[in-house]
């Protein structure tokens, strides 16, 4: 799924609201590119800090699509045994990649990067504390800034990001 500067975060949530929407057009699936493992090393430079954000979307991506489309269908059906059943199953994932933003966050250099993966970090962790779907509407808002500055970041280092662009 591309966009360009909006929340992949949302994207991923809101591709599985549209796949539930009779008018939803056809979604695109998760880049090919492979998560990374770059969240675990030294990342001191702005390029390996965008190699490891940019791994942790395409992790977004392949873990989470399924179980937001089922959840939002189970929402919309009144299905609450459904319903929590897969927020249960996002809330490990979410806060595995809020670990690894904040891991992220811990070892770039850069302040402004610094503070845009732990912005996303917190966005992660909220987002394993919903109770509905419906809140997963919230994830823009949590997720918007810290995208921006790591999409202008990331092309200002000449890093091309592939899952958040």
């Amino acid at each position: 799924m591309r966009r360009t500067a909006a929340s992949v975060l949302l994207t991923v949530v809101m591709a599985g609201v549209a796949a539930c929407s009779d008018e939803a057009a056809p979604q695109a699936g998760p880049s090919a590119v492979p998560a990374s493992s770059a969240a675990s090393d030294v990342i001191g430079s702005v390029p390996a800090a965008c190699e490891a954000a940019d791994g942790l979307y395409a992790t977004l991506n392949e873990q989470t699509q399924g179980h937001i489309q089922r959840g939002f269908e189970a929402e919309k059906r009144g299905d609450k045994a459904t319903v929590a059943e897969e927020l249960a199953a996002l809330e490990p994932m979410f806060l595995a990649v809020a670990a690894k933003f904040a891991e992220a966050s811990d070892r770039v250099a850069d302040a402004e990067v610094k503070v845009a993966l732990r912005d996303l970090s917190d966005a992660a962790v909220a987002g394993s504390t919903f109770t509905k779907f419906s809140e997963f509407g919230s994830m823009q808002q949590l997720t918007v800034s810290g995208e921006l500055v790591l999409i202008r970041r990331c092309r200002d280092a000449g890093y091309n990001m592939v899952n958040l662009v």
